[in-house]
């Protein structure tokens, strides 16, 4: 199942104790905190980990010369880019690249680069949980009934760490196993 912004604010103030909402602007104040930390906490959770259902992959045209010295080209990176996962040229990985401001710095070329991108308009549970969570955090200290920011933080840890397993899981097919013993005794 996917998430939406709002089910994600709900799941946050439910988890601080306040009053959910039925749409993305409430008049209530529990619920305006929510919103304004909302697209904050959804970019830092986006960009601590390359979650399959956020990356893209392009192909960058070729950047001015870089003027660090260092590196041949400079290629701006796109605009919904939150995190860089990695650049190819030609099939092969590029070994040397650096981000620097909102250009990345290489002396390959072509490039296609796969990144973390933001405006994600859903998520998947897992990563959903690790948003609400974090935003459980943040808006705690500004609810009546908030005071437990550090038990907030805990979960989401805990939270980030699943969903980065579940994450991981999904996007790498399993492995097959078989022993030098069995290959030995194959017949084909």
């Amino acid at each position: 199942m996917f998430h939406t912004r709002t089910s994600i604010i709900n799941t946050a103030l439910m988890r601080v104790g306040a009053k959910g909402v039925t749409a993305g602007f409430q008049d209530s104040p529990d619920a305006q905190t929510a919103e304004a930390a909302y697209d904050r906490c959804v970019a830092h959770c986006l960009g601590l980990h390359p979650w399959s259902f956020a990356l893209r992959r392009v192909l960058l045209a070729q950047g001015a010369d870089a003027r660090d010295g260092l590196h041949r080209y400079a290629y701006p990176l796109p605009a919904d880019c939150l995190r860089v996962v990695n650049a190819h040229t030609d099939g092969e990985r590029v070994a040397a690249w650096e981000v620097l401001g909102r250009e990345l710095l290489c002396d390959a070329a072509p490039l296609t680069l796969t990144y973390v991108r933001s405006g994600v308009p859903s998520f998947p549970d897992a990563f959903a949980d690790v948003v609400a969570w974090r935003l459980a955090f943040e808006i705690s200290p500004y609810m009546e009934q908030g005071g437990q920011a550090q038990a907030y933080l805990e979960m989401f840890e805990r939270a980030l760490d699943r969903a980065r397993v579940e994450n991981d899981l999904e996007s790498r097919p399993p492995r097959s196993v078989v022993s030098p013993f069995l290959l030995e005794r194959r017949v084909d």
